[in-house]
């Protein structure tokens, strides 16, 4: 494995042209490590590499991870490469946890569960789909209120899972060769406004 360049960070991840790249000259650094073609042979590195390609299939803001079409990793042992694995992810267009979302709050039915008439319910959901883009499983956790009997808590999961079901094809993102649980989401049931009546002097 033959390290080629040092580039600033901020030119590597800059918009196009906008940051001109900004390399570290090699020369001096790393003189113990050259090859008699004066190359740089990396043989201080042992680990994993990942290398990507095509376009970006999913991406979640925390922790910025993102997985791309085409995925190669590297095993790698003081600068050998003693073993590479491929990899073709992929998605398929569907609803999202976030669009379910919409849908549990216009479907959720509050007079199934007088006790909650005015509380605030706060959960959150996660689905396994299968490759046809149906439910494989699904996840929900009632974050509060805690005060809810363990019976009726159970129904409430049914009530939420039975509006869950209702979704004819969710998104499926299969990275590895394995289909990837959609991230959990957490969603605020409020109850409803009250309506409020102005009242007119004469």
């Amino acid at each position: 494995m033959i390290l080629k360049k040092i580039e600033d960070s901020k030119s590597v991840f800059a918009y196009p042209d906008t940051v001109p790249e900004v390399t570290v000259d090699l020369n001096g650094i790393f003189n113990q490590y050259q090859d008699k073609r004066g190359r740089v042979v990396a043989s201080w590195f042992s680990g994993e590499l990942k290398v990507v390609s095509g376009e970006q299939i999913y991406y979640v803001h925390m922790g910025f991870n993102r997985e791309y079409e085409n995925e190669t990793d590297y095993q790698v042992e003081q600068g050998r490469i003693i073993s590479k694995t491929s990899y073709r992810n992929s998605i398929k267009k569907g609803t999202s946890i976030k669009d379910a979302m919409v849908l549990i709050k216009t479907q959720f039915n509050r007079d199934y569960f007088p006790e909650l008439a005015n509380t605030k319910v706060v959960i959150s959901c996660a689905v396994l789909p299968k490759a046809d883009g149906s439910i494989d499983s699904i996840e929900v956790y009632i974050i509060r209120p805690d005060s809810i009997m363990e019976e009726r808590k159970n129904l409430f999961i049914k009530h939420i899972c039975e509006i869950f079901k209702k979704v004819p094809q969710w998104e499926v993102v299969t990275v590895r060769n394995k289909i990837r649980k959609t991230e959990r989401w957490t969603i605020s049931l409020s109850p409803p406004k009250k309506q409020t009546r102005g009242i007119s002097a004469q």
